[in-house]
């Protein structure tokens, strides 16, 4: 990778390439990242799938429950960080941004749809995510939740799906390598995205 790098937008490149990759790839090591969000003044973490990337656009999207938690701290905040990283890569990418719920109601009905059945169903329960619950699993609460799921399941899971969009405006890459570490500062401007070298 690193003599593919010569000025600062060959790495910009190489980022964007591998998080392309990772889309539909789950054993991509980009196929999921770290999402950052802050609720009263507190940061949060954690991990979600990686659903779709608009290279031209340089848009991230995942899925997740309407009632999550995350979704609360994204209505309070809609500031997030990103970050992917991959160990044989040896590239670490992490994204400044603002996230909200996509608005195009085809776009999510075509994500909703094109998901396994599996990951529809994960949406049908009635309890919402980081409820407090008296068995181990959601599943164990709700056993009648099956596949292929009832009409009624599959409208709540509907109704309970949405897909989230991220609008990144910086982006920072470090790419490790024995020789010397290279990394790269982008941030998006209204005639597109600049990058430069920054030291690591």
């Amino acid at each position: 990778m690193i003599e593919k790098i010569s000025k600062p937008d060959d790495l910009f490149t190489i980022a964007l390439e591998e998080i392309a990759k990772a889309t539909g790839a789950a054993k991509h090591e980009f196929h999921t990242f770290t999402l950052g969000t802050v609720n009263r003044g507190f940061p949060h973490l954690r991990t979600v799938v990686l659903r779709k990337f608009e290279p031209e656009s340089v848009n991230v999207l995942f899925h997740t429950d309407i009632r999550s938690e995350k979704i609360n701290h994204l209505q309070e905040c809609s500031q997030v960080s990103l970050l992917f990283y991959g160990y044989t890569l040896r590239l670490q990418v992490s994204f400044n941004g603002i996230a909200g719920i996509e608005k195009d109601p085809e776009l999510t009905q075509y994500q909703f749809e094109n998901s396994s059945a599996d990951a529809q169903k994960c949406y049908a329960y009635g309890t919402q995510p980081s409820s407090i619950i008296h068995s181990k699993t959601k599943e164990e609460l709700q056993p009648d939740i099956q596949l292929p799921l009832s009409v009624n399941q599959l409208s709540t899971a509907k109704e309970n799906f949405v897909v989230v969009r991220i609008v990144p405006d910086k982006c920072d890459i470090l790419c490790l390598h024995y020789s010397g570490h290279i990394r790269v500062r982008a941030n998006r401007t209204p005639e597109g995205w600049v990058s430069e070298f920054v030291t690591a």
